[in-house]
């Protein structure tokens, strides 16, 4: 069989000798992209985010339930697309792999006032915050209550050592560190009635009166003991920090919430393909976030509910007509996606031929002014553990929609800052490549709004989300429209800009002088791309020989079931995230996931220190792997055979 660069080469002649027309520019049709640039509205995307924010929709929450019913579903209803709610369990007990379901929160109001300052004779009792003027002052999942106390500062208040010599009972702790981590020091070991977070001095310093997102993500186990938290700004906790210059400073919170059992929601829909509709194109957004979060991620999921509109438009006019079916998921962050894929053995990844998922698009922050927050658009590329025809397909629909510049008749008229990025964690896209389903995520960074209060509608543009939006509607009906002859074709690009990437990586390696078995690694998987591969190949192939060790659980692994480490295990895991980010790799959780993804059973311990190695440019070898093998089984995550 002809290599991919011979079979463009025959196409480029043959069309020279005016045999053949010449190719087409880009993998999507010309007149179907057109079709959907002219379909899909920016202005719609943004007026469902509008109507998304003024929910404060926290997992397991009825609001959730609320948003997820009254405004996406009433969505779907009205445009004609088969649609539904899924629910699971969620009370702060039940697992989803190693994800902790959060408990049910109903969240009624709050306020935090400062009652009194020593040595202060003409102070008068003033109100911090309140829930009600800003939704973020409360710290999710607080419990309900009433607590005093005098404020002591513990710093970042996540470290047994941030609390020595402190007498922290009975007091309310001022501290920087997420406020989860700060409560299970703070409040459940050191008996402290509350928790008051404030940014840390380095925390976007510029914009000093925004208050940050913060959950306490509270446990079943730990409803009788534990409290509740506000966030404060800097310029808050710098007007209190004077007070207590002079003496005790004593505030009081008051919240009006309710901890329980409650439920995940979850909303799908379907243009259902028509020859093979067992195999799923997923489109995913995660729907949570507190009250007027607009582009984390409200502006995903109104994006969403367009490009839903859009493709049921274009295919009821007989301009798409898919084959394989086209699933739209609305989520609660990790975890609804892993309740999904736990309950839905179906939901994995489609093997040739056969039904399951063969990619999954997630649209996390896609709609952002790119001005008003310093930021640019970016795509993820699929990681070494999953190479996939993904990657060349998106950087072929991001070019397609640069080449039609696109503007919104409200929105900016911006140059559109774009880039694809290495693999980068953070959101629903993980799961499925964690299942070695090919999937990434569209989103903006940086972004100095992002989980604080000043990430609302203002900042939000139609043009963007017009571009987002043509982009991954194009991406995704080229995946379900496609036949033999586009697969042959995207294959064919996918494998040439595998060799331009493995090409400049071996160059790296040359440069840096990192020998090592890589520069083999990438001349073979070239020569094997080259001679015959009609698809992206494995940088480090397996075995097969069955004696490596294996995942037990799905991934990526929810931080809280590494809370069992002691001894030298913990000490060991503590210092792995400084290890990898000191020799200018990903941070620990990364490398984690990347190993934990090539442990199929198949792969030795050398044999996946060397994936490592050649992936993220560092020293990893054998001895490395065995000691993460250890701690991972010890926790019951891995097995070795």
């Amino acid at each position: 069989m002809p290599g991919p660069a011979a079979v463009l080469l025959a196409l480029i002649a043959a069309a020279a000798a005016g045999s053949v027309a010449m190719p087409p520019r880009h993998l999507v049709p010309q007149p179907l992209f057109d079709a959907i640039a002219s379909e899909y509205s920016g202005e719609a995307a943004q007026e469902a985010t509008r109507q998304i924010v003024q929910y404060h929709r926290i997992q397991g929450s009825p609001m959730m339930a609320q948003v997820a019913a009254d405004v996406v579903l009433a969505r779907l209803k009205a445009i004609g697309i088969e649609a539904s709610i899924e629910q699971f369990p969620s009370d702060g007990a039940t697992r989803y792999q190693t994800w902790i379901s959060p408990m049910g929160w109903e969240m009624r109001g709050g306020e935090l006032w400062v009652e009194s300052a020593a040595g202060r004779p003409d102070f008068v009792p003033y109100r911090i915050c309140r829930y009600a003027d800003v939704p973020m002052c409360v710290s999710t999942y607080s419990k309900g209550g009433e607590w005093s106390g005098e404020l002591i500062d513990v710093g970042r208040g996540t470290e047994d050592g941030d609390y020595a010599g402190k007498a922290v009972a009975g007091k309310v702790a001022l501290a920087t560190g997420y406020a989860a981590d700060v409560v299970r020091h703070a409040v459940l070991e050191h008996g402290a009635v509350g928790v008051v977070i404030y940014p840390d001095a380095l925390d976007r310093p510029d914009h000093p009166d925004m208050v940050r997102y913060n959950g306490l993500w509270t446990r079943q186990a730990e409803l009788t003991r534990t409290s509740g938290g506000f966030q404060i700004s800097a310029n808050e906790v710098a007007r209190l920090r004077e007070l207590m210059r002079g003496g005790a400073v004593r505030v009081r919170g008051t919240i009006d919430a309710t901890l329980g059992p409650g439920k995940l929601t979850l909303v799908h829909a379907y243009v259902r393909g028509t020859e093979r509709p067992e195999r799923e194109i997923l489109i995913t957004a995660h729907l949570d976030h507190p009250k007027w979060s607009a582009n984390d991620n409200a502006s995903g999921s109104g994006a969403l509910l367009e490009m839903a509109r859009t493709i049921r438009a274009l295919v009821a006019g007989g301009k798409a007509k898919p084959r394989s079916t086209l699933h739209f998921m609305w989520v609660p962050e990790f975890f609804g996606t892993m309740a999904y894929v736990t309950r839905h053995e179906e939901a994995r990844a489609a093997k040739p031929g056969g039904p399951g998922i063969v990619a999954n698009i997630n649209m996390d922050m896609v709609g952002e002014d790119t001005v008003k927050t310093d930021s640019r658009f970016y795509f993820t590329r699929t990681p070494d553990s999953v190479p996939s025809f993904l990657d060349a397909l998106l950087a072929d629909a991001l070019a397609q929609t640069k080449e039609a510049g696109l503007v919104a008749p409200s929105g900016t008229r911006h140059i559109w800052p774009t880039e694809a990025i290495p693999y980068s964690q953070g959101s629903d896209h993980d799961v499925f490549l964690g299942m070695g389903i090919p999937s990434t995520m569209l989103g903006h960074d940086p972004d100095w709004t992002h989980h604080t209060s000043e990430d609302r509608i203002d900042k939000t543009d139609a043009s963007e989300l017009l571009r987002v939006g043509t982009m991954a509607t194009a991406a995704a009906l080229f995946l379900a429209t496609a036949g033999e002859a586009e697969w042959r074709r995207v294959n064919a690009l996918a494998s040439a800009e595998q060799v331009g990437d493995l090409t400049r990586r071996a160059a790296r390696a040359a440069v840096f002088d990192r020998g090592g078995a890589c520069p083999a690694r990438y001349r073979a998987a070239i020569a094997a791309l080259q001679k015959d591969a009609a698809a992206p190949v494995p940088l480090v192939r397996a075995a097969g020989t069955g004696r490596g060790p294996r995942r037990l659980v799905l991934l990526p692994y929810d931080g809280a079931v590494f809370e069992p480490l002691a001894g030298a295990d913990l000490a060991w895991w503590k210092t792995q995230d400084q290890r990898f980010r000191a020799a200018g790799a990903p941070g620990r959780d990364l490398v984690v996931f990347e190993a934990a993804s090539f442990m199929d059973g198949n792969r030795t311990p050398a044999e996946i220190a060397e994936a490592l190695s050649c992936e993220f440019e560092t020293d990893i070898d054998a001895a490395w792997v065995d000691r993460l093998v250890a701690l991972l089984e010890g926790l019951g995550l891995v097995a070795r055979r």
